[in-house]
């Protein structure tokens, strides 16, 4: 009987996603940033009520995506952290690892956390699909559009 009702609270949370899915990727409309954010709640409830369901880092994937278009920053990588410790083996995790370095960088200026996270994703993943991303942003880390023109330029 508990697997029964817990069958039932997973199927409806997969198809509250999915029709929460299907108005924010629909392409007949702007995207409403409520119903937006409303997904990234599923998405993360679904992962906290069901966290051996193979969907579960998957939708946490998601919900960084979707939040990190919402500007969203702290709350991506709230997201991003909580992957990060609960399915450290998921092959996208390095990519969700990647991201939180980019938003350290990019949207707090927060330089020396962004090299840190940046040499972190290095020791995880040496021969990651980021990795020579990595190694080039801590390499360009505080130089200026200018600056870098200036450094590729000189390549």
């Amino acid at each position: 009987m508990a697997m029964m009702l817990f069958a039932c609270g997973n199927n409806d949370q997969a198809k509250r996603i999915e029709k929460l899915e299907k108005q924010v990727f629909s392409t007949e409309t702007t995207i409403d940033p409520v119903v937006a954010s409303d997904l990234v709640s599923a998405y993360c409830d679904f992962a906290d009520a069901n966290p051996n369901d193979a969907m579960a880092p998957e939708y946490l994937f998601k919900a960084v995506d979707v939040s990190m278009n919402l500007n969203e920053p702290q709350r991506t990588i709230y997201i991003i952290d909580k992957l990060l410790k609960d399915y450290p083996d998921y092959p996208r995790t390095q990519a969700a690892l990647f991201v939180k370095a980019f938003i350290f960088e990019t949207r707090y200026g927060n330089l020396n956390m962004a090299k840190k996270i940046y040499e972190q994703y290095l020791e995880m993943y040496p021969y990651g699909e980021f990795a020579e991303d990595c190694r080039a942003s801590i390499e360009n880390l505080g130089l200026s559009p200018e600056e870098l023109v200036k450094r590729f330029e000189s390549q």
